[in-house]
């Protein structure tokens, strides 16, 4: 695809995804290491709420783009191997290095149990690492592509937007734990699905408000505040961190509006006139960038754990700066990684990169 064509804001919105979904990991231990009200607690339900949902970014990209293109049965064998030959490489690295060096997932001593520990690393990946329930989600998305594809050509913007509404209220009624029996048989509507069409419907909805960044960054800091707020306010009534409204999957309302406000936002930005002469080297760089997010996504738990095992993820340091330091350095290692098995024939198709 040429950079005209080429939907260029998807390429900032999954880099930014990619920087978040690792920021979110660090910024979580400021939240369980320090006392309740601390100041460093603070400054890590802050810097969580700002990097939170990055997952998101992902799977809204996803949907805006493969909700658009004709998706026939035959290209999904093509996809899933896409995602999956890597996947399954890493996963087995991991499970390895657990085995052999860790030691702390996996109760392996015999062959049996070998095979017991492996088949379920790879049933339940989250036991090697929290951020792998996105790879089995948007293989379940692919697997649904050509038939939600048909589903999304076929009707029209307000049956969109009559899904999007019902969508959010469960997510709402889900968030504050209404236990109306209904929502069991709603539950369809839940979830990450809602986020694949919201990302194809903001792309393709020309309103003043898609069209508004003032209305974006509204939604960004109104969804930012919730977020923060279902931190601190937990903590408020129980007197110490209270996760349980701090969801796994990001079925939040808070997220859901910052990251409606976010890609509203970088739709409406004419990246040519922003960087001025500069647009063109910045723009590229950036596709290059996104190009590696997905492998960075498998291994950046490599320089990461180096990090934490040699001491250099100092919870004393605010975060603020602390953080951006840790992702600069494991994203360059991760991309240094990635660029050198890229070069190597039989090591490529591991790399989760396009070539």
């Amino acid at each position: 695809v040429g950079i005209m064509e080429r939907i260029i804001y998807a390429d900032y919105l999954r880099v930014i995804g990619i920087l978040w979904v690792i920021g979110v990991h660090l910024s979580l231990s400021y939240v369980s290491f320090h006392p309740a009200f601390s100041h460093l607690w603070f400054q890590g339900i802050i810097s969580s709420s700002l990097t939170r949902a990055g997952v998101l970014l992902f799977i809204m990209v996803s949907g805006m783009l493969l909700l658009d293109r004709d998706e026939p049965l035959s290209k999904v064998p093509q996809r899933l191997k896409r995602v999956l030959v890597p996947f399954y490489f890493w996963l087995f690295y991991y499970f390895m290095k657990d085995v052999l060096i860790d030691h702390q997932l996996f109760n392996v001593h015999s062959t049996e149990t070998f095979l017991i520990e492996l088949y379920n690393a790879i049933i339940d990946p989250t036991k090697i690492s929290i951020e792998f329930w996105y790879i089995y989600m948007i293989v379940a998305f692919y697997l649904m592509l050509p038939l939600l594809y048909q589903m999304i050509k076929h009707v029209s913007e307000k049956e969109i937007e009559y899904f999007l509404v019902i969508w959010f209220v469960v997510l709402l009624l889900n968030f504050f734990r209404f236990r109306i029996y209904i929502i069991n048989y709603m539950n369809l509507f839940v979830g990450p699905l809602g986020y694949f069409i919201l990302g194809y419907y903001l792309n393709k909805k020309d309103s003043k408000y898609t069209r508004s960044k003032k209305f974006g960054l509204l939604l960004f800091i109104l969804g930012l505040v919730i977020l923060i707020l279902s931190f601190y306010i937990p903590a408020l009534l129980t007197g110490h961190t209270e996760n349980s409204y701090i969801l796994v999957g990001n079925v939040d309302p808070g997220s859901c509006l910052k990251m409606a406000g976010l890609f509203i936002i970088f739709k409406n930005i004419d990246f040519k006139t922003v960087f001025g002469k500069y647009s063109e080297k910045i723009n590229s760089s950036v596709i290059k960038f996104a190009g590696y997010t997905y492998g960075i996504y498998l291994i950046v738990n490599i320089p990461l754990d180096l990090i934490k095992d040699y001491g250099y993820f100092n919870l004393q340091i605010s975060p603020f700066i602390n953080i951006p330091i840790i992702i600069l350095i494991s994203v360059t290692a991760s991309i240094i990684i990635l660029w050198i098995m890229n070069k190597i024939p039989v090591l490529r198709k591991f790399t989760g990169m396009k070539n």
